[in-house]
């Protein structure tokens, strides 16, 4: 797994610098409502960095990123200040109850379904009181990623050519919503986009905002 990200993040496609729109209105909105003024903001899986950016750009100044993937971070040092960490996201390198704001942003879906809770459970573990994370996981109904070897129960070992050998799980609203159970508050949507010139080749995510 790890060998596949570090062969991702060595091509110049990985090479990401705008952020998400649907992550850009769920930062601003939370940064809207007042509160803290100056969030502890955690980026799980933060790749080459793009949404360190966009923290940077509300202001905040306390942020971490974090990636299983040496070659991201070093991708990622290249264009940002914010501390990197190497860090497993079933083991994530952070104290108890030390961040407000936890992003994870196309990075829980790489991995079987039975790690979800894991990783969901760290999440948890690292976010303070009414802290708040904003995920996105695989829907069921996207087919870009849904090719190579199906492992069963809706996993699959992709064969996309930049991430090829890299597990991949799709998820139901029913799972999703089982998963995310263990936080106070959860609500979630769901964004699709097909391929230019290609309409059977459908992106299709959940997004989900949920609160400790």
């Amino acid at each position: 797994m790890n060998a596949s990200w570090d062969g991702h993040y060595g091509s110049g496609k990985s090479e990401l610098f705008f952020p998400d729109e649907n992550l850009v209105r769920l930062m601003k909105r939370r940064m809207a409502a007042g509160g803290i003024k100056d969030p502890v903001t955690a980026d799980i899986g933060c790749g080459s960095g793009r949404h360190l950016k966009l923290f940077e750009d509300l202001g905040i100044t306390r942020i971490v990123g974090t990636d299983i993937s040496h070659r991201g971070l070093v991708s990622c040092k290249k264009n940002f200040r914010a501390p990197l960490v190497q860090s497993d996201n079933r083991t994530l390198a952070m104290k108890s109850s030390s961040i407000d704001i936890a992003v994870a942003w196309g990075s829980l879906h790489y991995a079987a379904k039975d790690e979800l809770p894991v990783m969901l459970g760290e999440i948890h573990r690292v976010l303070r009181p009414e802290g708040r994370v904003f995920a996105t996981l695989r829907s069921f109904r996207d087919t870009y990623l849904k090719k190579g070897r199906h492992l069963g129960n809706d996993t699959w070992i992709t064969d996309l050519s930049d991430i090829s050998g890299s597990i991949v799980s799709f998820y139901s609203e029913s799972e999703v919503r089982e998963a995310f159970s263990i936080f106070k508050s959860c609500s979630i949507g769901l964004i699709e986009r097909t391929i230019m010139g290609n309409l059977d080749q459908v992106l299709s995510h959940w997004v989900i905002d949920a609160e400790k």
